[in-house]
C-alpha cells in the first residue's frame, strides 16, 4: 500500500474521484440513495409488462437495477391492491432514465375508453415515494421549510405521512401531487437530493433504506389469529366503518385534488359513493373505509372527523359564530356530528349494547339510531343509520364500541390518538439531543415539531428494533463480501500452481476481466471476495458507477480453467489506498443493492 501523501498535496490537488472539500474535511462519500414508489396494483403490472418485456426493457435501457414487488409484501399492502418499484444504480443520470420509464407506464392513461381517458387526463398526478423515518425531519425542515420550499417553487402539493408506512418497519409515505407531471417530477429528485445529502451526512446509511416487515409482538398475534378465526366463521367477518356524508362534507373528505382522501388510502381501502335513494337523499355520499384491521380502520375515521371539525370551523368563523380572538379548540376535542351506517341483518348483534346503553354512555357521544329505512322495491334498506354527535374522540370512540360489537375478536378498548407533543416537551426533547441530525433542514428532525412531520418526528433517530423481518427482494442485506490484500508475487504464485490460462475478457466499460491467478501490474491491489462471476462483472462495469467515483481501475478476475481455488469469484481493485477504501465503501453499498433490487425471470 502506497503511504497518505494528501497533506504534501497542493490546497484543492485532492485524491482521484474525491472531492475538493473532502481532502480538507476527511472522506465523504456520495451515496446515491434507491428510488421506492409505490403504486397500485395495475400500474405495478403496466411496469413488468407482458413475459416482463417493460421491466427488462427498462433494465436494459438504463442499465439500472428495477424490480417491483407484489407478492412479497406484508398482507397489509396487499389487501389495499399495492405494489413497490425499486429502483437502484450507482449512477443518478441512469437512475433518472429509468424512474422516468417507470412513470410513463405508471402514468400511461392510453388504451381507456374515450369517456374515462378523458376524465383520466383531467385527475392530478400523484406518486407515493418511501423514505426512511429517520430522515421525517430532514424532508419536512425547521418549522416545514423544505416541504414549503416545495409547492411555492414547484408548485406541488407535498404530504408526509403522519403514520408509518402499514406492515413496513421504519418506512414512511410521502405523497407528491401536481395538476402537471413536471413538478411531481421535479420535487421527486429534490427528495431524493435531501436524502442523498443526509446520507452523506451520516444522518442515513444504506440499512435504513432496507425494508424489513414489522414483526407482531405476543399481544398483536393473538389478536391477529382471533381475527382470522371470526372472518372464518359464517356470517360474520369485517364490517366496513361507513359515514353518510353530506355534500358539502364530501368535498371536504376528498380535499383539494383529492388529497384528503389520498391520505386515508394511505391507511385503508377508501371509497365515496353514492348513497341509496331512498331510504338516504340522493345528494348523500357514503365514505366507506374498509379492507383493513379496525384499529386501521379507525384512524382513518379519526382523520374524517377532524376534516369534518376544520369545515365546521370555517363555516362558524364565516358566519361569524366564532372570532379569529377565540383560542383554537385542539384537535380531538372539537364537536362533531356524524352518522354511521351500519348493516341491518346484523342489528341483533348491536341489541344488548342499545339496551344495556353502559358502554356507549361511557364514550360521552349521543348516540340515536334513526329509523329503518325502506328501498323503492318495499324492502329494508341494507344500511341503517346511527347518528353520533360530540367531542371528535367521543365520536370515534362510540364508533369503536359499535364495530367491536359486531367484530368481537377486535380489543375492547381502541388504541391512543396520536397526540403531537406540547411546545415545552419539544424544548425538553432537544434540550437532551434527541432528533438532532446533521446536515441541511436538521438532518434527523432537530428543528422542532411540524404538524406535516408527525409520528415520525418522534422516531427519529430510532435504531431498527429486533421485531423485525426482512421484505423478500426488498433490501435484505447479503453476506459480507470478504475483502483480501493481495501482493503481486502472491498472484503470480497462484497462477504457478493452478496453472491459469492467460485469457482477457472485454467489458463494457474497457475495464477487463480475468482468470483468478493472473497477474496485474506491479502496483498493490485489494482483492475482494464477492458472490459470483456476475457480479464481480456488474462491479467492474460502468453501471455501477464504482470505478468513476472512487478512482481506481477494477477489474473482475474469473475462476481459471483447473483451477482448485473452491467457489471464490474475486474483484481486484488498483489504486491509491484512499481510493481503495473508497471503493471498498461503494462495492459494499452496490453488493447490498444489486441484491435487494435482483429479480426473478419476467420480474
Amino acid at each position: 500500500m502506497e503511504p497518505d501523501r494528501r497533506e504534501e498535496r497542493q490546497e484543492g490537488e485532492g485524491e482521484p474521484g474525491v472531492q475538493e472539500g473532502d481532502v480538507r474535511e476527511g472522506l465523504k462519500i456520495t451515496m446515491v440513495p434507491p428510488c421506492r414508489l409505490i403504486v397500485r396494483a395495475t400500474a405495478g403490472a403496466r411496469c413488468i409488462g407482458k413475459r416482463g418485456e417493460s421491466i427488462k426493457a427498462i433494465r436494459a435501457t438504463s442499465g439500472v437495477n428495477v424490480k417491483v414487488l407484489q407478492d412479497e409484501l406484508p398482507e397489509e399492502m396487499k389487501r389495499r391492491q399495492e405494489c413497490i418499484i425499486l429502483a437502484s444504480c450507482g449512477e443518478e443520470a441512469n437512475l433518472r432514465t429509468a424512474v422516468s420509464m417507470i412513470l410513463d407506464r405508471v402514468w400511461d392513461r392510453s388504451g381507456l375508453p374515450e369517456s374515462a381517458q378523458r376524465s383520466g387526463q383531467e385527475r392530478p398526478f400523484t406518486l407515493d415515494l418511501i423514505v426512511p423515518e429517520r430522515a421525517g425531519g430532514g424532508i419536512v425542515g425547521t418549522g416545514g421549510e423544505n416541504v414549503r420550499a416545495i409547492i411555492e417553487e414547484l408548485g406541488c402539493e407535498v404530504q408526509v405521512s403522519r403514520e408509518p408506512l402499514a406492515g413496513i418497519a421504519a418506512q414512511k409515505r410521502v405523497r407528491l401531487l401536481a395538476r402537471e407531471r413536471g413538478p411531481v417530477e421535479a420535487a421527486l429528485w429534490r427528495l431524493q437530493a435531501t436524502l442523498a445529502e443526509l446520507a452523506q451526512n451520516e444522518v442515513l446509511r444504506p440499512e435504513h433504506f432496507e425494508l424489513r416487515e414489522a414483526v407482531l409482538d405476543e399481544q398483536e398475534a393473538a389478536v391477529a389469529e382471533a381475527r382470522e378465526r371470526g372472518l372464518a366463521l359464517p356470517g360474520k367477518g369485517e364490517v366496513p366503518l361507513r359515514v353518510l356524508l353530506a355534500q358539502g362534507e364530501a368535498a371536504t373528505v376528498v380535499g383539494k385534488l383529492g388529497a384528503n382522501v389520498a391520505r386515508l388510502r394511505d391507511i385503508t381501502m377508501v371509497s365515496i359513493d353514492d348513497a341509496e335513494a331512498p331510504p338516504f337523499d340522493p345528494a348523500e355520499r357514503v365514505c366507506s373505509m374498509s379492507r383493513a384491521i379496525l384499529p386501521d380502520r379507525l384512524r382513518a375515521l379519526r382523520l374524517v372527523l377532524g376534516d369534518i371539525a376544520t369545515r365546521n370551523e370555517a363555516i362558524a368563523r364565516e358566519e361569524g359564530r366564532v372570532s379569529d380572538m377565540d383560542a383554537p379548540i385542539a384537535e380531538g376535542s372539537r364537536h362533531v356530528a356524524i352518522r354511521l351506517l351500519l348493516p341491518g341483518d346484523r342489528w341483533s348483534e348491536l341489541d344488548s349494547l342499545f339496551q344495556d346503553g353502559q358502554p356507549l354512555r361511557e364514550t360521552g357521544a349521543m348516540v340515536r339510531v334513526q329509523e329503518h329505512g325502506w328501498t323503492d322495491a318495499g324492502v329494508p334498506a341494507l344500511l341503517r343509520a346511527v347518528e353520533l354527535e360530540g367531542e371528535e374522540e367521543q365520536v370515534a370512540l362510540a364508533a369503536w364500541r359499535l364495530h367491536q360489537a359486531l367484530e368481537p375478536w377486535e380489543l375492547p378498548d381502541p388504541p391512543p390518538r396520536f397526540a403531537p407533543p406540547t411546545r415545552d416537551e419539544d424544548e425538553e426533547r432537544k434540550g437532551k439531543g434527541e432528533g438532532k441530525g446533521k446536515g441541511k433542514g436538521g438532518g434527523g428532525g432537530g428543528g422542532g415539531f411540524s404538524p406535516e412531520m408527525g409520528l415520525g418526528a418522534d422516531r427519529v433517530g430510532a435504531p431498527i428494533d429486533d421485531r423485525t423481518r426482512p421484505v423478500q427482494g426488498g433490501g435484505g442485506f447479503p453476506p459480507k463480501a470478504e475483502v483480501v490484500q493481495q501482493a503481486t508475487f502472491q498472484a503470480a504464485e497462484a497462477s504457478s500452481q493452478h496453472g491459469a490460462v492467460d485469457s482477457t475478457q472485454h467489458v463494457p466499460n474497457g475495464h477487463s476481466s480475468r482468470d483468478m491467478g493472473q497477474t496485474s501490474s506491479s502496483n498493490p491491489t485489494f482483492l475482494m471476495v464477492v458472490p459470483d462471476d456476475a457480479s464481480a462483472m456488474y462491479l467492474a462495469s460502468d453501471k455501477s458507477g464504482v470505478a468513476r467515483r472512487a478512482g481506481v481501475q477494477l477489474e473482475a478476475r474469473r475462476r481459471a480453467a483447473g483451477a482448485s481455488s473452491g467457489n471464490l469469484s474475486l474483484l481486484e481493485i488498483s489504486g491509491s489506498s484512499t481510493s481503495i477504501a473508497t471503493a471498498c465503501y461503494l462495492l459494499q453499498v452496490q453488493l447490498w443493492m444489486h441484491s435487494a433490487m435482483a429479480a426473478g425471470p419476467g420480474c
